[in-house]
């Protein structure tokens, strides 16, 4: 008898489900990790406004709602394009006293939700106060 050499079907079957199986899980993990990654973007540009934010008002004694003020586009998108940072008042403050910056989440971020920050540190992510990475 001459043997062959080769996988039978039943074998390539097998192996394509099992690569199936695989991509099941590993899919959705990567997509988690790529919007926690760029969450971690947002959280970082919507800092370096802030920092800029307190620059300003040390200045001028007042926050700004404009970040051409600050040589930002207005609303800054992030190198990512996957959030859109601006700047307002806080609820019922003065730009003098408080100032908000609130991070939309566009593109593929916006299962995420948004992030805000406060001058006085308050943060919040999908209406928690705070920022979870």
């Amino acid at each position: 008898m001459k043997s062959h050499k080769g996988f039978s079907l039943i074998e390539l079957m097998a192996v394509v489900a099992i690569i199936g199986i695989i991509a099941t899980v590993a899919i959705p993990s990567y997509n988690n990790s790529i919007t926690k990654s760029a969450r971690g973007e947002g959280m970082t540009e919507t800092l370096d406004i802030m920092r800029s934010q307190e620059n300003f008002f040390a200045n001028s004694f007042t926050y700004t709602t404009d970040l051409a003020d600050l040589n930002l586009s207005d609303p800054h998108i992030t190198s990512s394009d996957r959030y859109s940072i601006s700047a307002s008042a806080c609820n019922g403050l003065l730009l003098t006293q408080c100032v908000l910056l609130t991070a939309t989440a566009i593109n593929g971020q916006v299962s995420d939700g948004d992030l805000t920050l406060d001058s006085r540190g308050n943060r919040t992510h999908k209406n928690n106060n705070t920022w979870v990475k």
